[in-house]
């Protein structure tokens, strides 16, 4: 029997609107908290007993959510559905989900932002987001083909940088305005999926693992260290104020919305990448639409104008004094060189430090000390030992005329 989950967004929303945390959703599937994790974001798929287990949770959430009064949610399914159902892209979705919309709309009908599922314990504050949230639109996200990954491990990796790290490189920029630092989160982040290739290849989506990487590096605080500090503006002066104005936001804030607008990610999506939960990525949200149009007034009218300058620039801006990231072949070059030289670097180190001990083995006395001495009727007793030299003061006196020291001898007067 077959099981057909819902969507990677939906299996999240489910276990929030039960309650229940990732841990606690694990520990009942009896999984690891990374493992359920995966599932959510779409990155694995479990199998066999594990896939029964967790559409079985799954279910099981659907028809207390059900019970609740929640709205329905598209629940795991054993059969085919009818032929005259809704395709589930098609469909509508729920008023308080938002879902991925697959199919990109003309450029003129704007995509409504989905508002975060209420909670208990934050209904005012959930219901102000949603309303704060409701006028503002947005457009589809583009729909791209999944990235196939053929052949040996050089050529995938070709072909996934070739076609991620220029959009990967305006990303980092604006995270950070500085050229360099966003050259070299680039390169950190396929450096680091060179080295953990095998994981990047069965990954559903390698692009948003690279992503997630290249982004935590360049919003690194040590990325500015090593005269890669300095901010450079675009120059264009709609895209330098662009730049400057998402500068001004806390870094979470900036990443929400620049993966959110600029990206196309659901709030769902947006929430998994930044490790947050989807009511507080949609009130990053909200605080860094509200601080993006205090700073560019034009946005105040037509607020979908944000995302469609984010979507330009990614597409097309040019980064100062970076037209161009490298090339896919100088890029693996330089990530197995970078390689090479970090095991050369960590096998000198281990030599180094295997050499000092040696040394300081070698040069230790390892004689023990003498035990102290011992007190016997009142007198301290030497400590046994080596026998010392006998000096002049442990020699008795000699006996006999002259032996002893000379006498001053008054003079005759």
């Amino acid at each position: 029997m077959t099981h057909a989950l819902p969507s990677a967004a939906d299996r999240r929303l489910l276990r929030e609107r039960a309650g229940l945390t990732r841990a606690q959703a694990a520990a009942r599937l009896g999984v690891s908290a990374q493992t359920l994790r995966a599932w959510e974001r779409g990155r694995s798929r479990p199998h066999g007993r594990r896939l029964e287990a967790y559409a079985g949770l799954l279910t099981e959430l659907t028809r207390e959510g059900a019970g609740a009064g929640a709205v329905d949610v598209p629940r795991p399914v054993t059969a085919a559905p009818p032929a005259d159902a809704p395709h589930p892209v098609t469909a509508a979705p729920p008023a308080e989900i938002p879902h991925p919309v697959a199919a990109t709309p003309p450029a003129d009908i704007p995509r409504p932002v989905a508002a975060p599922p209420t909670t208990p314990g934050s209904a005012h504050a959930t219901t102000t987001a949603q309303a704060a949230l409701a006028p503002l639109t947005a457009l589809a996200p583009p729909a791209d083909e999944p990235l196939p990954l053929p052949g040996p491990p050089e050529t995938a990796f070709a072909t996934l940088y070739a076609r991620a790290a220029p959009g990967l490189l305006r990303q980092a920029y604006l995270l950070t305005s500085r050229p360099r630092v966003a050259l070299a989160a680039v390169l950190s982040g396929f450096r680091q999926a060179w080295e953990q290739w095998p994981e990047v290849a069965r990954d559903l989506d390698p692009e948003g693992w690279v992503r997630a990487v290249v982004h935590e590096s360049a919003l690194s605080p040590w990325r500015g260290f090593g005269g890669r500090g300095r901010r450079a503006a675009p120059a264009d002066a709609g895209q330098a104020a662009l730049a400057g104005a998402l500068l001004r936001l806390p870094p979470p804030h900036r990443r929400v919305v620049l993966l959110y607008e600029g990206v196309g990610l659901d709030l769902p999506e947006t929430a998994a990448e930044v490790e947050a939960s989807t009511p507080a990525a949609a009130h990053r949200l909200l605080h860094a639409r509200e601080s993006l149009t205090a700073a560019l007034p034009e946005l105040a009218d037509h607020p979908e104008q944000l995302a469609v300058r984010l979507r330009a620039f990614l597409a097309e801006g040019e980064v100062p004094g970076r037209p161009a990231p490298l090339s896919p072949e100088t890029a693996l070059a330089d990530v197995r060189l970078s390689g090479r030289a970090r095991t050369g670097a960590a096998l000198t180190v281990a030599g180094l430090l295997a050499a000092s001990t040696l040394y300081a083995v070698a040069t230790t006395d390892s004689t023990p000390p003498p035990p102290p001495a011992t007190e016997v009727d009142g007198t301290l007793t030497p400590a046994p030992g080596p026998p010392h030299p006998a000096t002049t003061r442990d020699r008795p006196p000699a006996e006999g005329p002259g032996t002893g020291p000379g006498r001053l001898v008054p003079l005759g007067g």
